[in-house]
Formats: C-alpha cells, structure tokens, sequence
C-alpha cells in the first residue's frame, strides 16, 4: 500500500471488549491494524502474561515462532493457537540461521503478516507500555500522521532487585525497579512499522531493506519527528541515537532482561536468538552485562494499569484445559532446568 494510502479499519469488537482473540476469525477477513510477532526458545513460565498484556493492549493477530524447546513452551504455544489466541509458528532450524530472523521470515512468508497496517517485533521480555489515550496500541499509533512510516520507541530496562530466585508468577507486578532514563540499556530501540511490505527483511529492532530510494518519516517517543537518510541503512540510522535523548513520553517497553539472578543463569546457558551460535565471540548475557544493568535507579509502576484486564485474560486462558496443564508442565520443566544450574 503506497504512503498514505488509507488503510481498512477492522469493525468494531462486540461484547469481547478490549480481548480482541474472541473476534479473531471474523476480523481476519480484513487486514489486521496491529500485528506482533516474536521468536522464543523456553520461555515457558512466561509467555502466558506476555500474549494477555499484548491483546490487552489491542494486538489483533500476534504470531510467535519457537525453535529447540525443552521446557514445553512449544506445546503451550500450540495450545494457545488451538484456543485462538495465537498463532504459533514451529521454527525448524538449519545449520547457520538465525533464530529470530528465521522465525519472523517464516512467520511471514506463511502468514500474510504483509497486509497489516502496523507490524512490531518484541521478545518475550519485552513489554509495550503506551503513556497516551487509553493506553492501548491504538492509542499510540493513532499519535502517527498519515506519512509517517515508523514510530520508534526506547526502552526502560528492569533490574532483578528485589528477587533473589525465580518462582511463578506474573513479572510485570514482580520487577518495578528500573534503571535510570538516560542508562545506555535504554537507548535499545523497538519499533512498530506501517505497512511491512514495502520492506526486505525483518529484523529484531526494525524492518530492513526498504525497498524505495525515498526518505522515510520517523515519529519518536518524545513526540518529536525526524526523516532518513535513503542512501544508509534503517538500523544504524535508528540504533545510534545519543542515550540523552531518551525519552518515554508517548510510550516505552518495558524491557525485563534480568528478572531473578537463576533465571538470568539460565537465559545466559540458552544462548542468543540473534547470532547462529552462542560462543565466546557472541555471548552477550555475561556477568558483566548483569551487572552493568542491575544498577539503583528507581522504580515505574506505570505497566500496573494493565494488570486485572491482564490477570481476567490470564484466568480465562487457564480455563482452558490443555493451555492449563501445558502451563504446568512448563513450570515444573523451568524449575527443573533451574535445579540443575545452580
């Protein structure tokens, strides 16, 4: 769809209110306004509140792709989709992909995800916090005027304070404790990008290869707007802000990188879903990174706005009898997991 195009708006939700999963089949006949995707590996104990806050926040398609799990979070996922909140997407892997950039082009190339209005990326700690309107994506994108392009948005990193080990439960109402605004981990960038066709690839951060030699126009979490170079690449024009701008005012995610000092352990032993192999050369989730990130700054209870339309949504999944036991399942498989590393 060229820029300004008008694009079809999804009718209104019925009695589903803000959980949009309930209208799933009847909506997809149109293009979705607001389509999430991600890539996990043993996420398990997590991704039930990731997937509720998301369609809490107005998400009308979110896809996730999983590769090499050994906790059950593929059979969750799959339980999930079977109840219609997702749509998951088994990752087989080869030699030398990427995790994550095969997932989203799998995702793709299987799904239409094309044809959305606005597409985001996050992981599965990661999670969008919209500071306008009612708070929901809608919210956020409706701020985009008709030639904008790209809204990009800074993070607010969590530290594991006060955890001491991992048990189960929701994170967001768990980890409060942040770093300081201007904090380099907070310069990390996500974005929601309008119409994803007119782009190669899809990448962790931002889509890649636009395929026109025109500027694209760039609407920040500050509110303000800048336009791109064509003649450089999306990302490094995106990626090398200066950490004194960063600024949540329209929006932040909330990025949980952290959580307890175990599970930490345990994401370091996984490895990386943005390199093909995690090594000496590539390991990024180091005692030096704990560190570094797990610094006094303050604490943002700004997500708990979310947390009963959250928790209502996380109740009804788990009536469901097979996402409920396949929750369970990932639990134990976690704590197991954990006993085992430390």
């Amino acid at each position: 769809m060229a820029r300004g195009a008008r694009a079809v708006t999804p009718p209104p939700l019925t009695f589903c209110g803000r959980f949009p999963h309930l209208a799933q089949r009847e909506r997809f006949r149109l293009p979705p306004r607001h389509t999430l995707i991600s890539s996990v590996k043993d996420e398990g104990p997590f991704l039930l509140e990731w997937v509720a806050h998301h369609r809490v926040l107005g998400f009308d398609r979110i896809l996730i792709a999983s590769n090499d799990c050994s906790d059950g979070s593929d059979r969750l996922l799959g339980a999930l989709d079977q109840a219609g909140y997702i749509t998951h997407v088994p990752n087989a892997l080869k030699p030398g992909d990427i995790p994550q950039h095969a997932g989203y082009e799998k995702i793709r190339r299987l799904h239409g995800i094309d044809e959305t209005e606005w597409l985001m990326m996050l992981d599965a700690d990661e999670f969008l916090n919209v500071h306008v309107g009612d708070h929901r994506v809608a919210d956020l994108t409706e701020r985009a005027e008709a030639d904008i392009d790209v809204v990009a948005l800074y993070g607010m990193f969590f530290t594991s304070h006060p955890v001491a080990r991992w048990r189960a439960g929701r994170v967001c109402p768990l980890f409060t404790h942040r770093l300081p605004t201007q904090h380099k981990a907070n310069a990390a960038l996500k974005t929601l990008t309008r119409h994803p066709g007119r782009f190669r690839g899809i990448h962790n951060h931002s889509m890649v290869g636009f395929k026109d030699k025109v500027p694209l126009q760039v609407l920040w979490g500050d509110g303000t707007r800048t336009q791109t170079d064509p003649a450089l690449p999306l990302w490094r024009q995106l990626r090398n802000g200066d950490v004194k701008a960063v600024s949540h005012r329209l929006a932040q995610y909330n990025h949980y990188g952290l959580k307890a000092p175990d599970s930490f352990a345990l994401r370091r032993a996984r490895g990386r879903g943005a390199v093909p192999e995690t090594n000496a050369e590539t390991a990024r989730h180091t005692e030096a990174y704990f560190a570094e990130r797990n610094q006094p700054g303050g604490e943002d209870h700004s997500i708990a706005r979310y947390g009963a339309e959250v928790q209502a949504l996380m109740a009804e999944m788990l009536g469901h009898q097979k996402i409920k036991r396949r929750q369970r399942v990932c639990e134990e498989s976690y704590a197991a997991l954990l006993a085992a590393i430390r």
